[in-house]
């Protein structure tokens, strides 16, 4: 099958791979008839999108991974399958928590049942099948299936087709007698999620039972990674999978859904764990891929936590996973933000893990439909709202040799919803949305960039494990505050993948550390750059900005910027920051930097954040803090804090934590800020990606209501197609709960009021496009030149159709540290860039 040369989806930014998921509710019957039909349907409905892919893969939702555990090797045996609403193991297992049954925000941690639900109705109570007389299925229809999707597939698209299994290690999905009735040896002993989840270090007791790789049973003491690699490899044969998919963290952790573990308990961070944890960890990796060949690829879900988080909670080694040779794929970004609305831990959290990885690319993962609990998130959660496909899309990485990395596979979880029906408007909506995020991709890192010290946070997990843990929580409580951090690159790669322009936004890095000598390097040639956390005695960082240390102090502070005292206070919790707010002015303070916010604990004073004087040649530095705590704390609790997510105190009483953040992006020319009319916990969040040298801006309001004000160190942002209103050098953006908007023009000065920037018709041979910015007053606009279209620029003001005669300004282009800027003074009316 050959394509009509579509540009620019396909030139440049080709998917790799497309891969759909699918559980086994469309095949209402086990007929050849209907495996057809539906094979059929799933191909149809997502051509828009395959289409631009240079392979396909189908990933089937069986059960939950009990029809790898149990298969016997006869293709008559029938198996187990997903063919519930709810909870099918409900009655072996209970559910943490007590939140609320209608409480989206914890509607991933579970619900007290007997509280909520006394009378035992609801899907997290108990199962329902999902229809009457749901079809039966054995191990050779299964094979048939995997057949006929490589069949249709490739004859529908031209393109090869994978096929991939999952492998779930919870209560979910699908009744497990091997989990939870044969071999309950396996389960966690995890203090959240106790005898819920599979520990991929788990050894097996023995049973006399036929597998297909044990015909005999199994021997006593084989361990979990032995026994599952064997059984993959005989039903990967038999079948005819590709590739597997690991669901849910496993793998990664051995209790992977919680912010507590071995490492830290909830109180205590025991160190000298981390090394063991690690061993045991890959010796699970190292078992399965003795018995489980290479050929078969193994995709991952991943934790729904950051990397410095797993690292400072459970001593996962994702370093050595990706180094490890086992032919896995990075994680993609967790579907949790669909539940609990956390993007910031979403986008830090992929962003930490994709900061290095293993693959020659990476995946993003939208959440469609659940074919298990009853929601379908693209129409009900989302409400057909693009937010998590414009934002995790503005994600990207900085390479070694300056460019950027973006994800190049994509997977939709999933094309059925929990009744087995396939609503053709999902496809055709989602997909507009994914292609005009693909259309608009990176290429260029985002104004800020987050230096990940991927190697440091794993050598500190062995002796300081609150330092990863703090500094990846931290941010995404950043994000979640409207800071546009949506660029990553390795600290290992810095120097060389370093060129001007972001601002780098790190963590303190470990004094005499590599990461630290590369960044001051840099900073000596001018590089600006924001350090966030503990500053230890002996850093550079601490003598560069006159910063000593007292006795180091819990509690909640009065914070005082520029003189004022400022209503809410700031609590800090030493064992979530890295420990106690030492940090106090030296002697030398005031003639080394400038202190951007005080705090104040009773009478004792600290520096909660500074910046440093400015020095010839060299950039500006930046600290703050970042002070992080959460309102579920209860030291009178044996675990005191449990996650999954750091929930957020009272915003009316107290700062949250990325709010600092953003007031110290002040002193480098932005302003971020919003009000909201109703009582939402997070404001408006906003990435920033660059486009052809335009900034590219997306945005979520939770409540419509909401407004952003943003500024960037250019100017106020005027979003393309829209009517601004800029106010105090800031532009207003409200009244819409998904957006994302090229921006070309930015306005530094100029009155108050409404400015609108259109896209008008080029109507004219040899222009490619044509901006008209109306409502300006006594404006300097800063017009940001399209990469490539350099050599036919035209300017005029006051313009009139066709745009042949008036007052042309001549466009002279500066390279600056924002890319290829033209800058005209003194507009009033209207204006047209012509290029």
């Amino acid at each position: 099958m050959t394509d009509l040369p579509q540009v620019p989806i396909t030139d440049g930014w080709r998917f790799r791979d497309v891969q759909l998921e699918v559980s086994l509710k469309p095949f209402f019957d086990n007929s050849p008839e209907t495996r057809e039909v539906v094979c059929r349907e799933i191909f149809e409905q997502w051509r828009a999108l395959w289409r631009h892919a240079e392979t396909v893969s189908v990933m089937l939702w069986v059960a939950e991974g009990s029809e790898i555990l149990e298969y016997d090797g006869n293709p008559e045996t029938e198996f187990e399958w997903a063919k519930y609403h709810g909870a099918p193991n409900r009655h072996r297992w209970e559910l943490p928590g007590k939140a609320r049954v209608n409480d989206p925000d914890h509607a991933s941690i579970g619900i007290n049942v007997a509280e909520y639900d006394p009378e035992g109705v609801g899907i997290h109570s108990r199962a329902y099948l999902y229809r009457p007389e749901p079809a039966v299925f054995t191990y050779g229809w299964l094979r048939g299936l995997v057949a006929d999707l490589k069949r249709i597939g490739g004859e529908m698209t031209g393109r090869p087709v994978l096929v991939g299994e999952t492998f779930d290690i919870g209560p979910e999905f699908a009744k497990s007698r091997f989990k939870f009735d044969w071999h309950r040896e396996i389960l966690s002993g995890g203090p959240v999620f106790k005898e819920q989840f599979i520990s991929c270090e788990a050894v097996l007791k023995g049973d006399g039972r036929r597998y297909a790789a044990f015909p005999d049973g199994i021997p006593d003491g084989t361990g979990f990674g032995t026994f599952f690699g064997r059984q993959l490899n005989r039903l990967f044969e038999d079948c005819g999978f590709d590739f597997i998919w690991f669901s849910n963290g496993f793998g990664f952790s051995l209790e992977p859904w919680a912010m507590v573990g071995e490492v830290f308990d909830g109180a205590l961070y025991h160190p000298e764990r981390a090394a063991g944890i690690r061993g045991r960890i890959l010796r699970f990796w190292r078992d399965l891929r003795a018995e489980f060949p290479l050929k078969y690829r193994i995709r991952t879900r991943g934790t729904n936590l950051a990397t410095g988080i797993d690292l400072g909670s459970d001593a996962s080694p994702l370093r050595e996973i990706y180094q490890g040779g086992f032919g896995v794929d990075a994680p993609v970004n967790s579907p949790w933000a669909a539940l609990d609305g956390d993007f910031g831990l979403e986008l830090s959290g992929w962003m930490s893990h994709v900061a290095r990885h293993p693959g020659g690319t990476f995946r993003y993962r939208f959440y469609t439909h659940d074919p298990w609990w009853l929601n379908s998130p693209w129409l009900d959660r989302y409400e057909r709202q693009p937010h998590d496909i414009f934002l995790p899309l503005s994600v990207s990485r900085l390479t070694r040799d300056g460019t950027v990395e973006i994800p190049r596979d994509i997977a939709f979880l999933s094309v059925d919803d929990s009744n087995g029906k396939m609503p053709l408007t999902v496809p055709n909506e989602v997909i507009a949305h994914v292609l005009r995020a693909r259309e608009l991709a990176p290429d260029a890192p985002g104004p800020l960039l987050w230096v990940y010290p991927f190697d440091d946070f794993h050598e500190l997990a062995g002796h300081r494990p609150d330092l990863p843990l703090h500094a990846d929580a931290f941010i995404g409580t950043v994000i979640n505050d409207g800071v546009p951090l949506n660029t990553v690159v390795d600290a290992a790669e810095l120097r060389a993948a370093w060129r001007p322009g972001p601002l780098l936004v790190s963590p303190v890095p470990q004094a005499g550390s590599g990461v630290e000598g590369d960044l001051l390097e840099l900073w000596k040639s001018g590089a600006d750059m924001l350090f966030y956390g503990a500053l230890p005695g002996d850093s550079a960082i601490a003598s560069l900005l006159g910063i000593g240390h007292a006795e180091a102090i819990d509690g909640d502070f009065v914070l005082t910027e520029n003189g004022r005292e400022l209503p809410r206070k700031l609590r800090h919790t030493g064992f979530l920051s890295g420990g106690g707010f030492s940090e106090i002015k030296a002697a030398d303070f005031g003639e080394k930097s400038e202190s951007l916010m005080d705090a104040r604990c009773g009478e004792v004073p600290r520096v909660a954040a500074a910046i440093s004087r400015r020095v010839n040649g060299r950039g500006r530095i930046a600290w703050i803090r970042a002070s992080l705590t959460t309102a579920e704390y209860d030291p009178a609790d044996p675990v005191p804090i449990k996650g999954p997510i750091l929930k957020p105190l009272d915003a009316a009483r107290f700062h949250p934590p990325g709010s600092v953040f953003r007031r110290v992006l002040g002193a480098f020319g932005w302003r971020i800020d919003s009000t909201a009319p109703g009582r939402e916990k997070r404001p408006p969040y906003v990435t920033i990606h660059r486009h052809r040298n335009a900034m590219v801006l997306s945005g979520h309001h939770r409540d419509e209501g909401a407004t952003l004000h943003l500024r960037h160190p250019l100017g106020a942002p005027l979003l393309s197609g829209c009517r601004n209103f800029v106010r105090d050098g800031a532009t207003e953006i409200t009244g819409r709960i998904a957006w994302q908007n090229e921006v070309r023009v930015l306005m530094e000065s100029g009155a108050d009021g409404a400015v609108r920037v259109r896209e008008l018709q080029p109507v004219m041979h040899g222009v490619h496009r044509r901006l008209l910015v109306s409502g300006v007053s006594g404006a300097t606009l800063h017009f940001l030149v399209e990469t490539g279209h350099c050599g036919r620029i035209r300017i005029l003001r006051d313009p009139h159709f066709p745009y042949f005669a008036g007052d042309f300004v001549q466009p002279v282009i500066v390279e600056t540290t924002h890319g290829s800027v033209i800058t005209v003074a003194n507009v009033t009316g209207e204006i047209l860039f012509e290029w």
